[in-house]
């Protein structure tokens, strides 16, 4: 009797084994179907405009493009972008710090570029480019609604010592200018202030920015400095691995900053160890341009009570993006993590506070941050 009821316990089981791996089965061809329509959908749709539409048309690789566009545009995500080939190229050359720079910053307004700032001392300057000038077109590819904040920085950057050519409307006139594209600076400005207080100027974080930044760490600690001035003002971020070296040149060890990934996955980005740095007394000058990972390393000092950050408020990124080709040479960029501080604060939106709030005028010659800066090392680290 006992070996009845096992046998027959035996195969209860194994019939519902049978009918959970079935129902999966079905799940999963469900799935299946349910991708295969989607990609059979678009197929059919491309290859109807290709055989049929009577009107002009893009060409079938624009199609494409513009259904990419329109999958990425239903994200709720700023960050996320479609590029081409061709501006897929020159993120990768920025990434990697070997693109160009010509000093002009526009912003999109209304679906046009304007130009809100114009460096002094960059080409574009030189060049006879103004603040107000409203970009048509960069190196022949025409700026519509359509462009992105992401898609016009890349286009103006490229190789360097390359002209870019731009076309800018001015009031009632459209002209054109060919401002010759500069190498890009992690750092400038390296030098002593005041005796004795190490200063450099950072500006972006590349892939080659720890090399260039520790170099620089390395000349002004040999001069023995009682203190550091590290200006991130306008740092334009880049990746956080370079973020991580960097903050590790100033923090000898513990957590950095975490990121969290779909599904509450938590990545923690600790120090390496380096600490060439990490005993010195610092200060972080930031501002309303301190973009992104800047506002990681910002927010890691700050929580980790390693330096005073003075200035203004960060700009409000609190998130990562990962880049990732796709075939023909075109790149897809979309977020996949929230950054968050030491103590788990999430700044997007918000931005990173100043320890001590202090505002450049920028109709004097002066910069007051930074001499604030020097007064404020001056009383509290002493000559």
């Amino acid at each position: 009797m006992s070996y009845l009821r096992q046998h027959w316990q035996e195969v209860l089981f194994l019939l519902i084994l049978s009918i959970v791996w079935f129902a999966i089965g079905w799940l999963i061809r469900d799935y299946n179907l349910t991708a295969n329509q989607d990609v059979a959908l678009f197929a059919q749709a491309r290859q109807e405009l290709l055989d049929n539409f009577a009107l002009d048309r893009p060409p079938a690789n624009e199609l494409t493009y513009a259904a990419v566009r329109g999958m990425v545009s239903q994200l709720d995500d700023p960050y996320a972008a479609f590029m081409e080939p061709a501006i897929a190229s020159r993120f990768m050359a920025d990434l990697a710090g070997e693109a160009g720079v010509i000093g002009l910053f526009p912003e999109k307004s209304n679906d046009e570029f304007v130009v809100t700032v114009v460096l002094l001392d960059g080409s574009a300057a030189q060049a006879g480019l103004q603040e107000g000038d409203v970009l048509l077109s960069i190196d022949g590819f025409d700026l519509d609604e359509t462009t992105t904040g992401a898609d016009v920085a890349l286009l103006l950057r490229g190789p360097v010592g390359s002209a870019a050519q731009l076309v800018v409307r001015r009031g009632d006139e459209v002209l054109e200018f060919a401002p010759v594209r500069a190498v890009r600076s992690v750092v400038t400005d390296p030098q002593i202030l005041d005796g004795d207080v190490a200063y450099f100027a950072h500006h972006t974080f590349t892939t080659n920015a720890p090399e260039e930044v520790g170099a620089v760490l390395d000349d002004l600690l040999a001069q023995n400095p009682r203190a550091i001035i590290w200006d991130m003002r306008s740092n334009g971020g880049g990746s956080m691995e370079a973020a991580q070296s960097i903050l590790s040149y100033f923090v000898a060890e513990g957590l950095l900053f975490t990121a969290e990934l779909k599904g509450g996955r938590v990545q923690e980005f600790v120090s390496n160890g380096d600490g060439r740095a990490a005993d010195i007394p610092l200060v972080l000058l930031v501002g309303e341009h301190t973009f992104s990972a800047a506002e990681t390393s910002a927010a890691s000092i700050q929580d980790r009570q390693r330096g005073t950050l003075i200035g203004g408020t960060t700009f409000g990124k609190g998130t990562i993006q990962n880049t990732v080709p796709l075939v023909g040479g075109s790149a897809l960029q979309y977020t996949i993590a929230k950054w968050l501080s030491p103590n788990g604060t999430w700044y997007d939106g918000l931005g990173v506070s100043p320890d001590i709030a202090v505002t450049d005028d920028p109709a004097t010659p002066e910069d007051e941050v930074l001499q604030f800066a020097l007064e404020y090392l001056r009383e509290e680290v002493g000559d």
